[in-house]
């Protein structure tokens, strides 16, 4: 199979260990990205490309997806996701990836295994988090928010500058936990109404409550720091 696709990634791999550099020569473009059928340390077809690690040699493999984490953890790319269950597979797959496992492996099946720990990582916290789940979708979707992607609804605005003031007046424990539930209602309210768009594949609907939704997560900061700097402790 190796010798079909015109290059032998087990060997290039094996020769770049040992610091030998010029027999890589790709003369063929499908040499150009890695083959995830096949194991990169044995060469052997894989029976699955989900699967952590080859199951004839028993070697972690390299991650088959960095771009979209649902496909990470086999989700469907969808706005609501089962937490629960994530958190289940995410602790599954970090127990498989800790580096205890791997102390006694060579050196490039530990850093294998950290390039897809990382990512794990950064996967698990990306959905999770439902702004920054929002930015990923849209990404998804080729769509992505500027900084200077900003609201032109005047009196959504004024509403902002309003709390921003309350925020900054407030004088009580009790202000800043009311103006705090009030801002979490408001984000629940558009993570439902998130979920709407993208079921719908209203992208640009999705995108404009993203945007709207920023403003909510900045006042959340706000609150957050403003409660620190009373002292006062969740």
């Amino acid at each position: 199979m190796l010798r079909k696709l015109g290059c032998s990634w087990v060997a290039a791999h094996r020769r770049m260990l040992r610091g030998d550099l010029s027999p890589i020569l790709l003369t063929s473009k499908r040499c150009l990205m890695p083959n995830f059928d096949l194991c990169w340390k044995c060469g052997n077809k894989r029976r699955n490309i989900y699967d952590l690690f080859c199951d004839k040699c028993n070697v972690i493999q390299r991650p088959h997806e960095k771009d979209n984490f649902f496909k990470i953890f086999s989700l469907p790319p969808k706005f609501s996701v089962d937490v629960p269950s994530l958190q289940r597979q995410y602790r599954a797959m970090q127990t498989q990836l800790h580096p205890d496992k791997f102390a006694n492996r060579p050196e490039d099946e530990k850093a294998v295994s950290a390039e897809f720990s990382a990512l794990v990582n950064d996967a698990y916290n990306t959905l999770t988090n439902p702004m920054a789940r929002a930015l990923h979708m849209l990404k998804l979707h080729r769509e992505t928010i500027l900084e200077s992607d900003k609201s032109t609804d005047s009196e959504f605005l004024m509403n902002i500058m309003e709390l921003n003031e309350a925020i900054e007046n407030s004088k009580t424990e009790q202000d800043l936990r009311l103006l705090e539930k009030n801002n979490q209602a408001v984000l629940g309210q558009i993570v439902k109404e998130l979920e709407q768009k993208f079921e719908q594949n209203d992208i640009r609907g999705a995108k404009k409550l993203v945007i709207k939704m920023k403003y909510f997560h900045t006042l959340s900061v706000k609150i957050k720091e403003a409660k620190g700097n009373k002292g006062i402790v969740d």
